[in-house]
């Protein structure tokens, strides 16, 4: 019992002594950015579902491309990660790559996570070391821990030489998962970085709802600072159609509803201002 109650206690000090670091808490801080990617990325989209093992207001959200049958996402830390031996063994005491996530995909979906150096793009060559995990929820939020699969057969990546973490959730599939994902936190940043302080741009405007609309729709969006806005609807020559907004509104997330009952059948643009910068969506009105 004594020799468990010491092998426990050398686990658990082998574990602490090892510095981990969170890439990015998707609230402002953040130590990595995001390089290639082939589906759809949102990198500060709103939390699905602040509850449970994540109540951060903001995350990342990803939807795979199902034209891709090894879709990926990359996430380029700030500097060289340190030695990762630690990590890519398959031992007791190995250390471990962790995240939060939300995920549509049924239960059991595989997730891999290649650590490699971004001046090699080719696989295996540009890869040191890959591992593993799978979902165990679906739509709520879970806390999902990699394993070491291998050191990649005909990597010439050395483990104090890595650059790169490349994700691949569901790979070999055409799935159209979409996942939201947080906290990403794995071996430390060499030398140690100073957090960047994100920008957040003034507001965030997403697809109106239903689209094509019948007889009425909303429009919502997201402001991160409180100031003047305006949205209005325009046709497809560019000839204004209706002021929808024109006021003062504060910070926070809206669903403005538009009546479109009115409106000829047809092509039409919101385009939502604040703050010297402007977006615009498209709106089909169909009955």
């Amino acid at each position: 019992m004594k020799n468990l109650l010491l092998l426990f206690l050398l686990f658990i000090v082998a574990r602490a002594t090892v510095a981990q670091q969170n890439y990015n808490d998707f609230e402002g801080a953040k130590v990595s950015y995001f390089g290639f990617y082939s589906g759809t990325l949102d990198s500060m989209s709103l939390n699905p579902l602040v509850a449970g093992n994540d109540t951060s207001m903001h995350c990342a959200k990803y939807v795979r491309d199902n034209a891709t049958l090894y879709d990926n996402l990359q996430i380029r830390p700030s500097n060289k990660l340190v030695d990762v031996t630690p990590y890519a063994n398959g031992g007791l005491m190995a250390s471990k790559i962790t995240m939060k996530l939300y995920s549509t995909a049924p239960v059991g979906t595989q997730i891999q996570l290649q650590l490699g150096n971004s001046s090699i793009p080719s696989y295996p060559a540009g890869v040191h070391s890959e591992y593993a995990a799978v979902t165990t929820m679906q739509n709520a939020w879970q806390n999902v821990t990699f394993n070491f699969v291998q050191l990649t057969p005909g990597g010439t990546v050395a483990a104090n030489n890595i650059d790169k973490i490349v994700m691949l959730f569901h790979p070999n599939s055409n799935s159209n998962d979409t996942i939201y994902f947080d906290d990403l936190t794995g071996p430390a940043i060499a030398p140690v970085s100073v957090p960047v302080v994100d920008n957040l741009p003034p507001f965030k405007l997403y697809q109106n709802n239903p689209n094509p609309a019948k007889d009425l729709t909303h429009i919502n969006f997201q402001l991160n600072t409180s100031g003047e806005v305006s949205l209005k609807l325009y046709d497809m020559l560019g000839n204004p159609v209706v002021s929808i907004v024109e006021q003062n509104m504060r910070a926070g997330t809206y669903a403005i509803p538009v009546e479109t009952g009115g409106l000829p059948n047809g092509i039409y643009f919101y385009v939502l201002k604040k703050d010297n910068a402007s977006r615009s969506m498209k709106l089909i009105v169909s009955k």
